[in-house]
């Protein structure tokens, strides 16, 4: 079971390596970033670069069909409302579900795993491998793929003509997820679902931030990714979902002015830095919050001393669809329990 969850953990890390690969292409690397050794990358997993927004509306309808544009620039033509989808990432699923389409659902790959119902439909993808005799036999009438999915697996999706859509932004954030949820609304004919959706989000984030804004303090926050190496741990840094996550739940965090969006920290950064709050993205693959004040000098850190080092559920903030709003809360109740306590 720790293996399976470590594989999980790879899918996530994956992406942080991808955030690396872009940040490169446009400045010259930090010197203590690089792409964490825990998660080797398929030599294929490239960004797709998206070339403009997705599209919320058709931009055109006829009797072919209906056209919209993705999250890759791509235009998309689908011939009628799709009932057979086959999801390739958990991100996907979730918003298929949420927007009530879950039944449409016919194959996913192996990180989707919530809503439960999903557990029983048939895997097709290791997460990274598509086994595309088997997503050809299902006779899908869309693929739903995600801005990580590598081209070349998109490239034969098309080769293989099932209509593929491309979901999200590796820079995601609240937006652009609920940009995502509309799309995939548009293309569902779930349009008013989709609306729902976003306008429940919309309500339940300007609750919190009325809520957050009631702190009188900012803590100083560290949130670990990855700490195969303890000494020198993986962070988000400025730019990151997380790092908008950590500004909206009230807390500064320590890597916001590094000079990548994900950074391996020294540990004497972190020690230094004195982090008041230590959140543990990594506690579902072995890391124990009680484990942290064992390190070499973390001691003395205030969060150790203080018993404010907490784990999170890391689905809810590593995956942009419907309940990013739920990691933001569970973040905020770490960052100021004072403000949740009725």
């Amino acid at each position: 079971m720790k293996s399976q969850l470590k594989k999980i953990h790879l899918y996530t890390l994956l992406l942080a390596a991808l955030m690396l690969i872009l940040a490169a292409c446009s400045a010259p690397p930090a010197p203590t970033a690089s792409a964490p050794t825990a998660a080797p990358q398929p030599t294929t997993a490239v960004q797709v670069q998206s070339t403009s927004a997705p599209t919320v509306a058709p931009t055109s309808a006829s009797a072919a069909g209906t056209t919209l544009t993705d999250g890759a620039g791509r235009s998309v033509t689908l011939s009628g409302v799709p009932t057979r989808i086959v999801s390739l990432t958990p991100s996907t699923t979730e918003i298929v579900c949420a927007l009530g389409k879950c039944e449409a659902i016919i194959g996913r790959d192996q990180f989707s795993d919530f809503p439960a119902q999903v557990k029983s439909v048939p895997v097709l993808s290791d997460g990274f491998n598509p086994n595309y005799e088997q997503i050809v036999a299902a006779k899908p009438d869309l693929v739903l793929v995600a801005a990580i999915t590598a081209p070349d697996v998109i490239k034969k999706l098309d080769e293989l003509k099932l209509p593929t859509l491309v979901v999200g932004d590796v820079n995601s954030n609240f937006e652009s997820v609920k940009r995502d949820i509309q799309l995939v609304g548009k293309a569902l004919g779930a349009d008013a679902q989709a609306a729902d959706v976003t306008a429940s989000m919309d309500k339940k984030l300007a609750d919190l931030k009325s809520k957050i804004a009631q702190a009188k303090t900012k803590p100083r926050v560290f949130w670990e990714l990855d700490a195969t190496d303890p000494a020198k741990p993986y962070t988000p840094g400025p730019g990151t979902f997380i790092d908008e996550i950590i500004a909206l739940a009230g807390g500064e965090n320590i890597a916001g002015k590094a000079e990548s969006p994900y950074v391996q920290i020294n540990a004497e950064e972190v020690i230094k830095a004195n982090p008041e709050v230590i959140i543990l993205s990594d506690a579902a693959y072995g890391v124990a919050p009680e484990s942290v004040g064992k390190r070499p000098g973390w001691n003395v850190i205030d969060a150790v001393k203080n018993n404010r080092v907490f784990p999170i559920d890391d689905n809810l903030v590593s995956r942009p669809g419907p309940r990013v709003i739920e990691g933001l809360e569970a973040a905020a109740r770490l960052i100021h329990p004072e403000l949740f306590t009725q």
